[in-house]
């Protein structure tokens, strides 16, 4: 189903079902506590990546919302993502979790991230986003970690950076 198609269900959905009187779209943002979507996130890796390697991710996605639309968006830079794995519409019924299986490979070792937004649009067509990033590590941490070098202080006790350089002298 495309995203036109999921979200004219909705409305259509909305179109047919009585809003409450006495609430407000401020009343409901002021009771979730703070703006935006009332949805809250977790990951997991399901087992370590090598460089080169293919890995999953588990996103599990609280809410609280009796009816309405979400749509997840992932994307992320120096992650390659399954097609699969950048976007999922759930439909809110009342279940508070979900989970979504995120399939990604990576070239070369490092800490990468993958960024995920949810909109939810409820009934009455109002949306509001919530956005989260996830952490994954591929290769080893400790090899992918800078060496500490000392920190090196001028006289002020501000630190300096030292850089390699070459002098030439022209007479």
């Amino acid at each position: 189903m495309t995203k036109l198609g999921f979200f004219t269900v909705i409305a259509f959905a909305a179109a047919s079902c009585a809003a409450p009187e006495n609430t407000t779209t401020a009343d409901t943002v002021a009771s979730a506590g703070k703006p935006g979507a009332a949805v809250s996130f977790s990951h997991a890796l399901q087992a370590p990546v090598g460089p080169g390697g293919n890995g999953v991710l588990t996103l599990s996605i609280g809410e609280k919302y009796d009816t309405g639309a979400m749509e997840i968006s992932a994307a992320s830079d120096g992650l390659d993502l399954a097609a699969a794995s950048r976007a999922k519409n759930i439909l809110l019924d009342g279940a508070s979790s979900h989970r979504w299986d995120i399939y990604f490979s990576a070239p070369t070792a490092g800490v990468y991230y993958i960024n995920f937004t949810a909109t939810v649009m409820d009934l009455n067509g109002v949306s509001a986003t919530r956005s989260y990033a996830a952490a994954v590590q591929v290769g080893d941490a400790t090899a992918a970690a800078k060496p500490d070098t000392p920190a090196v202080l001028d006289a002020d006790g501000e630190p300096v950076m030292i850089m390699e350089a070459e002098e030439t002298v022209e007479e």
